[in-house]
């Protein structure tokens, strides 16, 4: 009998079994590299939609490296709760060994249904390194209590996102119960306490917080990267008789919603105890904040003048902006949107600003520019156009060219003239106008 050669060996059989499994694992994975989700929703779904189930049934060999590979097993998302889902998520987790797992719980409300003691035993059966429970899990946070120490111990990521239940329910989230939370997201009607030390991203969006709740929050979490507050009214806390300045060392972008769109929230109350020494990011969306150029000085001066801001976002300030004053306090800027909310003059272009816009002794970096209304409009373009010819010119970078300029102006007349623009785009000017229907 003829010998076969090696050369005739497919290349996916001569292939040792770790170097199959690093192999799923890439295939598998999303662009961050995490180990795509199985999903359970209640409808049957293509094996190409499932690739852990397609690399374990080319052939008997890559199901049996497919089946010894945890990290291709770990990750589940239950979007329909049902006893047969819950039995087949046992049957896929157990394949992931000792390996701690990320899970997602939805399920479609049916009246008089209890899953509380069948979810308990569920998670008690896994070490949970990711937890999602969407809107449609109401009163999850009575389970949560629940879960035993050793379930909960590698919990690097809680997501609760709660719209259904009427009153507020606690949430304690102490280091000692859980040691490795660094990830919270939090929807809907909660009271947070216990928060931990080694946090590192805070998601309150949809959170309602008072000021002073919010500061308690960055005191205790000296870890934080990323913070995103929705605050109430003042008035709803009292003020300490003396506040400590919260130095956030870590902090790279800071987020501000409000609770209401008619109550004014000083920006300078919120502010006036914050250093930001490494903050890229800084803003400030939909909200009415009273805007404080003095406050806004203050911060520059205790952050060192931002030196790595980048991103600055101020959507709907009550009061004028003076753009060259801010633009001096943030000569890092990369991106600024300005005043893109609202359809009156609220940001201030004197001749001083659009003159150190266009040289690049002002925000010599920036690059993305989005502004409300425009009352100079003729000026404002004068200015984009000026910026690109010095940067075209430059030698040394500066200024940058502008890659994005967005801008509105309510005056009939420079609508009529917008040849120009179209101009100034067919010669590579990235400039758009946005109109306001009046």
């Amino acid at each position: 009998m003829p010998r076969i050669r090696s050369s005739n060996i497919p290349p996916c059989i001569r292939l040792n079994a770790d170097v199959l499994r690093e192999i799923f694992i890439h295939c598998v994975s999303d662009p961050e590299n995490n180990p795509a989700y199985f999903v359970l929703d209640g409808r049957k779904r293509s094996i190409r939609e499932l690739p852990q189930l397609s690399v374990s049934r080319v052939c008997s060999l890559w199901r049996h490296a497919a089946l010894l590979t945890p990290q291709l097993w770990n990750n589940i998302r239950i979007y329909h709760l049902t006893e047969a889902n819950l039995k087949t998520a046992r049957e896929y987790l157990s394949r992931a060994e000792n390996l701690p797992v990320s899970t997602t719980l939805s399920r479609r409300e049916t009246a008089g249904e209890d899953w509380r003691s069948q979810l308990i035993d569920f998670l008690s059966s896994y070490r949970i390194q990711t937890l999602v429970v969407t809107p449609k899990m109401s009163r999850f946070h009575l389970i949560l209590p629940d879960l035993p120490q050793r379930s909960v111990a590698d919990l690097d990521s809680l997501s609760i996102f709660n719209h259904l239940d009427h009153e507020e329910a606690q949430i304690d989230l102490n280091d000692t119960r859980y040691p490795k939370l660094a990830v919270i997201r939090i929807w809907g009607t909660h009271k947070i306490s216990g928060f931990n030390s080694s946090l590192r991203i805070f998601d309150g969006t949809k959170l309602s917080m008072t000021v002073n709740e919010s500061w308690d929050l960055l005191s205790r979490c000296p870890s934080l990267e990323e913070s995103h507050f929705r605050i109430t009214r003042v008035n709803d806390s009292r003020r300490p008789v003396s506040i400590p300045q919260i130095h956030l060392r870590r902090l790279r972008l800071l987020a501000l919603h409000s609770e209401s769109k008619t109550d004014v929230i000083p920006f300078s109350t919120f502010i006036e105890v914050l250093t930001l020494p490494v903050v890229e990011e800084l803003h400030v969306f939909h909200a009415r904040i009273a805007w404080s150029m003095t406050a806004f000085q203050s911060l520059a001066h205790r952050s060192n003048y931002f030196p790595h801001l980048r991103d600055l976002v101020l959507r709907n300030p009550t009061s004028v902006v003076d753009v060259g004053a801010l633009l001096a306090l943030t000569p890092s800027l990369k991106s600024i949107s300005l005043c893109s909310g609202i359809s009156t003059s609220h940001a201030f272009y004197d001749h001083l600003a659009l003159n150190g816009l266009a040289s690049g002794s002002l925000a010599p970096r920036l690059q993305s520019l989005i502004v409300g209304h425009v009352s100079n409009a003729g000026l404002f373009v004068d200015m984009v156009e000026s910026r690109m010819e010095n940067a075209q010119t430059s030698s040394n970078g500066v200024p940058a060219p502008f890659t994005r300029v967005v801008f509105f102006a309510m005056d009939r007349r420079y609508h009529d003239s917008c040849h120009r623009l179209l101009d100034m785009r067919q010669r590579g000017i990235p400039i758009k106008l946005w109109r306001y229907h009046i």
